[in-house]
């Protein structure tokens, strides 16, 4: 199987994005960035582990690593796919085989806090990712991975503020998503 190994890099708020913030990804050599989106739920669950002062041995997420010590070294994190403005993930547990759909966000928060390896397929990363750049001004999120909602509300703007190339992409994107 042909994978990137990522981790965890950086997070920042969306402006205006009701407490959404971008998360972003980098592989190895710290020379490409898988970005996506993530509740605000998610973003503070993050934001928590990453303030070393939050006290978080007694949240579930720890508790129940504390008692799967053992399981959590047989666990990887692969993204997979796409679908509907949503990457496909999934861990395995390497020891059963066993195979079980994860949220994106979800499977961040894990790769984070246990430090299950988390991959993506090569294609899914060359189509996907952009160049790494250490200190940006802004983050880009891929087209096909905004949700619908946020993709209609981006078409309302782009045609309010007469960016034709914009609104025409995502109209794109719209009409390819009403095809499946």
């Amino acid at each position: 199987m042909d994978r990137v190994r990522l981790f965890y890099k950086d997070m920042g708020e969306i402006i205006g994005g009701d407490g959404c913030s971008v998360i972003r990804l980098v592989d190895e050599a710290e020379q490409r960035s898988l970005c996506f989106i993530c509740d605000k739920h998610m973003a503070d669950q993050l934001t928590m582990r990453l303030n070393s002062a939050a006290p978080c041995y007694k949240l579930l997420p720890e508790v129940l690593l504390g008692v799967l010590t053992d399981e959590s070294t047989q666990l990887e994190i692969t993204i997979y796919g796409i679908m509907s403005g949503e990457y496909l993930v999934g861990v395995e547990n390497k020891a059963t085989s066993t195979f079980k759909p994860i949220r994106m966000s979800d499977a961040v928060l894990l790769h984070y806090i246990a430090k299950v390896p988390l991959y993506i397929m090569n294609s899914l990363m060359d189509t996907q990712s952009t160049a790494y750049v250490p200190n940006p001004v802004g983050l880009s999120v891929p087209i096909n991975t905004l949700e619908t909602k946020r993709l209609q509300q981006e078409l309302e703007r782009a045609v309010d503020e007469e960016d034709y190339r914009k609104a025409s992409l995502l109209h794109e994107e719209l009409q390819k998503r009403q095809e499946v």
